[in-house]
C-alpha cells in the first residue's frame, strides 16, 4: 500500500489520530527557515531601536502590521504543521525575556556610569576629601576592639531610630529619669495637641473654644516648674527655704543621718532662723552659744512645735535636752501666766529623769533657756526635804523636773497636783525602765488629766487653738532587757466605756547610736470610776490593741521592731 505524502494534505487539518511525519530533510529545511526568520526579526528590532521617533511614526506602522500579520500567519501555519509548537513557543518567549532583561541591565549600567561621572565631577569641583582608611597596627590587628566606626552605625539608616515615639509613660509619675521634667511636660503637651489636631482633621470636627482654653492651660502648666521640676544647679545649703526640692530634703536628711517614721511629718529645720521659735528663745539660744542645731534638734523641734508626740533615739551628748526644752517653753508661753488663781492647779509641764544628777542638769539647761521668758522651774529629787520641795510647788511653777519616785511621793502626800499638766517628757526612758521606775511613771501619768487626749485617728487634723497632751520620750540606748520589757505592758483592769489613743505619730532615729530599735507610746483616757488592779498583758499589734478591753490611765509601750 502506498504511504500518503504529507505535502498533499497541507491545506487540510491533520487528524488527531494520525500525526504528520516529517523526513530529515524537511526538518532541516524547517530549522533553516526558522533561523532566517529569527535573524530577520532581530534585524527589524535593531532598525526600530536605531530609528528616531518623529511625526512619521504612524506611517511606519504599516510595515510593522504587515510583518506582524506575516508572522502570525507563519506561526499559525507552523502550529498546524509542527506538533512541538508549544515547546518552541516557550523557548521563543524565554529568548525574548532574556533579551529584554539584557536591555534593562544595559540601561541601568549606563545610568550608573553616568551617575559615577557626575559624582566625579562634583568631587573635583566641590573639593570632597576621600575618607582615609584607618591604619591598624600589627599589634592591634587581632585585638578585639570595643569601638564602633561611624560606617557601622546602622541607626542612621533606620527610621525608627531617627523618629522616636514620644509616648507618655503609664507607670510611676509618668516621667523618664535623667531628663528634665519640664521639657518632658512641654513635649507631652505638644504631642497631645498634634494628635488632637490630626483626629479633628480626619473626622472633620472643628475645635471648640472650651477645648482650646483647656489646651492652653495645659501648655501653660507645662511651662511652670513645681518642687519636683526645679533644676539641680546648687547645693541645698545655698538655697532658700522655698527653693528646696524633695531631692534637696532627702540629701539633707542623709547628710545629718535623720530618719523618720510617721505620717504628716513637718520638714526639719536647717538652722535656728527657720525654727519658728520666738525671738526671746532665739536670743537665748544665741546667748547659750548654739551656732547650729544638732540632727536630733533639727528633727524634734518642728515636731514639738506642732504638739506632736515624739520618740527620739540618739546618742548621749547629741543635744536631746534642748530638743525637748525649747518646744516645751514655746508651749508654755501660749498658756496663761502663772498667778494666784491657777498656781494651785500644778505645773504646766513635767520632765522625768532617772537620776537626780540628770534632773539637776536638765534644770540648769531649762533655766538658761527660760531666762527671757520669766518661767519658774522647780526640781523634785531625792536626798532633799520633801516638805521644802512641796513648799516650792505650792508657790507655783510652770515646769517641774523630777525623778519618778520622788514626784509620785509628792502626789500621794498631796504636796503637788497635775490638774493642768498636759506636757510630759521622759528623758533616758530606757534607764528609767531598767532601774525599775515603770510603776512610778505609770502612777504619774495616771495623775495627769485625760480630757485633752489626741483624737483616735492619727491622720485627723489637730486644732491649733486647743491644748492636747504631748508626750516626749528620749533614749540613748535600747538594750535587750528594755526591748523585752517594751514588748509587754502593765495595764490596770476596770470598767471602761471610752478609750482615746495618744499615739506616737513621730519616731526619730539616729543611726550614729547604732541602736535602730523603735518603740511606740500609747495612753488611754482615765476615768474616776476605775478600779485599779495590776495585770500584765502582751499586745502584738495595733489591731490587737484596738480590740482589747483596755483600762483607763494605762501607759503602754509597744515595740515596733529593729
Amino acid at each position: 500500500m502506498k504511504r500518503p505524502c504529507p505535502f498533499d494534505d497541507r491545506d487540510r487539518k491533520p487528524s488527531s489520530a494520525a500525526p504528520v511525519f516529517l523526513s530529515k530533510a524537511e526538518r532541516e529545511k524547517r530549522r533553516e527557515e526558522e533561523a532566517a526568520e529569527k535573524q530577520r526579526r532581530a534585524l527589524e528590532q535593531l532598525q526600530q531601536q536605531s530609528r528616531p521617533k518623529s511625526s512619521t511614526e504612524p506611517s511606519s506602522s504599516a510595515p510593522d502590521d504587515n510583518s506582524r500579520h506575516h508572522r502570525s500567519r507563519d506561526r499559525d501555519r507552523d502550529r498546524d504543521r509542527d506538533p512541538d509548537r508549544r515547546a518552541r513557543d516557550r523557548e521563543r518567549e524565554r529568548e525574548d525575556e532574556t533579551s529584554r532583561r539584557e536591555r534593562t541591565r544595559n540601561e541601568k549600567q549606563a545610568e550608573r556610569e553616568r551617575e559615577k561621572g557626575l559624582d566625579a565631577i562634583k568631587e573635583q569641583y566641590h573639593g570632597f576629601k576621600k575618607p582615609k582608611k584607618r591604619v591598624i597596627k600589627p599589634s592591634e590587628k587581632f585585638r578585639f576592639s570595643f569601638d564602633w566606626e561611624n560606617t557601622e552605625d546602622t541607626s542612621r539608616v533606620n527610621a525608627l531610630y531617627q523618629n522616636h515615639h514620644e509616648a507618655r509613660i503609664l507607670f510611676g509619675r509618668g516621667f523618664l529619669a535623667g531628663i528634665d521634667r519640664g521639657e518632658q511636660k512641654k513635649l507631652a503637651a505638644r504631642n497631645e495637641k498634634e494628635i488632637r489636631a490630626e483626629i479633628r482633621k480626619k473626622e472633620g470636627v472643628e475645635e471648640r473654644p472650651e477645648e482650646a482654653a483647656v489646651q492652653r492651660q495645659k501648655e501653660a502648666a507645662a511651662d511652670l516648674y513645681d518642687a519636683f521640676d526645679m533644676r539641680v544647679d546648687r547645693h541645698w545649703s545655698e538655697k532658700k527655704l522655698e527653693e528646696m526640692t524633695e531631692r534637696d530634703w532627702r540629701i539633707f536628711r542623709e547628710d545629718y543621718n535623720i530618719s523618720y517614721k510617721g505620717s504628716k511629718l513637718p520638714r526639719p529645720m536647717r538652722n535656728w532662723v527657720e525654727s519658728k521659735l520666738s525671738p526671746e528663745l532665739l536670743k537665748t539660744v544665741e546667748r547659750a552659744g548654739y551656732k547650729s542645731p544638732s540632727p536630733i534638734q533639727m528633727a524634734a523641734i518642728p515636731l514639738g512645735l506642732q504638739q506632736r508626740d515624739v520618740i527620739g533615739i540618739a546618742e548621749t551628748g547629741s543635744g536631746k535636752t534642748a530638743a525637748f526644752v525649747l518646744p516645751m517653753l514655746t508651749y508654755i508661753t501660749r498658756l496663761p501666766p502663772m498667778n494666784e488663781d491657777n498656781e494651785a492647779e500644778g505645773p504646766y509641764a513635767v520632765v522625768m529623769a532617772p537620776t537626780r544628777e540628770l534632773a539637776q542638769q536638765i534644770e540648769e539647761e531649762t533655766v538658761k533657756f527660760a531666762h527671757y521668758l520669766g518661767i519658774k522651774v522647780v526640781s523634785i529629787v531625792g536626798g532633799q526635804s520633801i516638805e521644802e520641795q512641796g513648799f516650792k510647788l505650792r508657790r507655783g511653777c510652770e515646769v517641774v523636773i523630777a525623778t519618778p519616785g520622788r514626784l509620785l511621793d509628792c502626789l500621794e502626800r498631796r504636796y503637788a497636783v497635775l490638774n493642768q499638766c498636759n506636757y510630759v517628757v521622759l528623758d533616758e526612758a530606757d534607764r528609767m525602765i531598767d532601774m525599775g521606775f515603770e510603776p512610778q511613771v505609770v502612777g504619774v501619768l495616771d495623775a495627769m488629766p485625760s480630757s485633752n487626749m489626741k483624737p483616735e485617728n492619727e491622720d485627723e487634723e489637730l486644732d491649733e487653738k486647743r491644748i492636747y497632751r504631748t508626750t516626749y520620750m528620749f533614749s540613748a540606748t535600747m538594750p535587750p532587757a528594755v526591748e523585752r520589757l517594751a514588748r509587754k505592758c502593765l495595764l490596770f483592769c476596770g470598767a471602761l466605756e471610752h478609750c482615746a489613743w495618744l499615739s506616737a505619730v513621730a519616731l526619730l532615729l539616729s543611726p550614729k547610736s547604732g541602736l535602730p530599735a523603735l518603740v511606740n507610746i500609747y495612753g488611754f483616757e482615765a476615768s474616776s470610776r476605775c478600779s485599779y488592779r495590776a495585770k500584765a498583758c502582751y499586745l502584738q499589734s495595733w489591731q490587737g490593741m484596738r480590740h482589747q478591753k483596755l483600762s483607763p490611765g494605762a501607759f503602754l509601750i509597744d515595740f515596733l521592731g529593729r
